[in-house]
């Protein structure tokens, strides 16, 4: 079997693979199922990076007044700019001219494609797991580490400075091991009024570790509301394989990646997936240098997680004990 033909198999192999590897993407990644699953992902179509505006101020013209009264017309500055660029992760799958040569026949070579294919998604899944909870360092997708940070004071984040913003700041909360069964309700209450903002302004969904889920299912045990039998939204994460209860309407979901200690309180309105809609998983030709003898095809999908609203939106809770 030549070469052109296994690029060939290899290529169509990947093409029909690609919802298989979006999938591998979307499942390994609470946040990105989450997104997924209630149509909260933001497909755009171009430009070399993501912006929106963000309210910095108040518009200082407006005031009460009577008869001929002199009316402000003050300058205002109510807007910033929030910036992100985009990441960008290829997966590529190689395989070298030798083992085409021992692997003759169309079982054998289907075998090693299979096989190969695997490896990927599993490499896949992975590196998206790791994704969402890291600080997006290097060329890496934003994760929550960055975006809902344990010191919500410092950092630049879509190119604003935390430490002068206040409005830009997140919310952290920080028991340092007091948080147990015994207040875990009373605390997590507080936690939703502290970030209600009006009448629908709220966290709609919560990452828990392992400790912080296993905490808060012992406190409810006798009325706890199983994802399979609650609200439509929790239904679709559970059928995605994810772990959950229902707390004040809002889905709770155990991610074995997230921090046993740590749990985070997510208002997705305004913490987003962005994808690029044409690199979604696209598949490339690779073309090897002359120094190897190998043929091919490259995976690659471009995104980003992006925050645009920060005040009283997200909020971390952390459970470490400080010893």
């Amino acid at each position: 079997m030549g070469s052109t033909v296994i690029e060939t198999v290899l290529h169509s192999t990947l093409e029909k693979s690609r919802k298989k590897l979006m999938f591998a993407a979307v499942k390994a990644n609470a946040f990105y199922a989450y997104a997924m699953a209630n149509d909260k992902v933001e497909y755009e179509h171009g430009g070399r990076e993501i912006s929106n505006p963000l309210i910095v101020g108040r518009n200082p013209n407006v005031t009460s007044y009577e008869y001929y009264d002199e009316l402000p017309v003050a300058r205002t500055n109510e807007f910033d700019t929030v910036r992100y660029g985009w990441a960008r992760v290829a997966g590529s799958v190689i395989i070298s001219d030798q083992e085409i040569d021992e692997n003759q026949g169309e079982t054998e070579i289907f075998k090693i494609l299979k096989g190969k294919m695997q490896v990927l998604e599993e490499s896949i899944k992975e590196k998206f797991q790791t994704y969402l909870y890291g600080a997006g360092t290097g060329k890496d997708p934003n994760g929550l580490a960055l975006l809902v940070p344990d010191n919500p004071e410092t950092g630049v984040v879509g190119g604003i400075d935390r430490a002068t913003e206040t409005q830009w700041r997140t919310m952290a909360k920080s028991y340092n091991g007091s948080l147990s069964v015994d207040n875990i309700e009373e605390e997590f209450d507080d936690i939703l009024l502290d970030m209600k903002q009006g009448k629908n302004e709220k966290p709609d969904l919560i990452l828990c570790g392992r400790n912080i889920y296993k905490m808060y299912r012992k406190a409810v045990r006798d009325k706890i509301s199983i994802l399979a039998d609650g609200t439509y939204a929790g239904k679709k994460m559970y059928d995605l394989g994810f772990d959950g209860v229902s707390f004040g309407g809002i889905t709770m979901i155990y991610d074995e990646d997230c921090p046993a200690d740590k749990a985070y309180f997510l208002n997705t309105t305004y913490l987003r997936m962005h994808v690029l809609s044409h690199v979604n998983m696209k598949v490339k030709e690779l073309s090897a240098p002359w120094v190897q003898d190998v043929i091919g095809r490259r995976i690659v999908w471009q995104g980003q997680m992006c925050l645009w609203k920060a005040d009283r939106t997200q909020c971390v809770v952390n459970n470490t004990s400080a010893g």
